[in-house]
């Protein structure tokens, strides 16, 4: 379990830039990206995290939509990690970014909801990152999870990601 890439836009946009590394503050967010708080927050959106083997999936045409090529930063995330399966997780779990005392902490709060520039995703994608409970109901988006930062540190690329799970599993709803 690592980070694969690290992504930030300073100017409202669909999609981030990779980059070589982010800085996390504590109840704000990812410095200098447009969705950073001025302010300490409690807002359960500070920072997006997707996994990779999303884009693996979204490249596999389906029955009813055509693939799509997606790279870490296309949709709009901060952290695009390898190997963790982060809508399975629970709510209030603690992805620990690094070793050593001075590695970032994040707790994740939800399931990303999409919320704007919906016209701006391709057609089709959403439907492809619908995520159903095991009775076949739609609960959420396989579009990654939100968190907030608890401690603060930089995420690089490479970084091992340690996860540190709740004493009780809480299902994650759209945040």
């Amino acid at each position: 379990m690592s980070v694969l890439s690290v992504s930030i836009s300073t100017t409202p946009s669909f999609s981030k830039s990779p980059t070589s590394y982010i800085y996390l503050l504590t109840n704000l967010g990812v410095q200098g990206d447009i969705h950073c708080a001025s302010t300490p927050t409690t807002s359960a959106r500070q920072v997006h995290l997707i996994d990779s083997s999303l884009f693996s999936h979204l490249s596999s045409p389906s029955s009813k939509h055509p693939s799509f090529k997606i790279s870490p930063g296309d949709l709009g995330e901060n952290i695009t990690t390898s190997n963790i399966d982060l809508t399975s997780l629970s709510r209030d779990t603690l992805l620990h970014f690094g070793s050593g005392d001075d590695h970032a902490i994040v707790r994740i709060t939800g399931l990303r909801e999409p919320k704007k520039r919906l016209n701006e995703w391709p057609a089709g994608l959403l439907d492809r990152c619908v995520l159903k409970d095991k009775k076949g109901r739609v609960v959420g988006s396989k579009i990654g999870v939100m968190g907030m930062v608890v401690k603060e540190g930089y995420v690089q690329p490479g970084a091992e990601i340690y996860v540190e799970k709740p004493d009780k599993f809480k299902g994650l709803g759209n945040v």
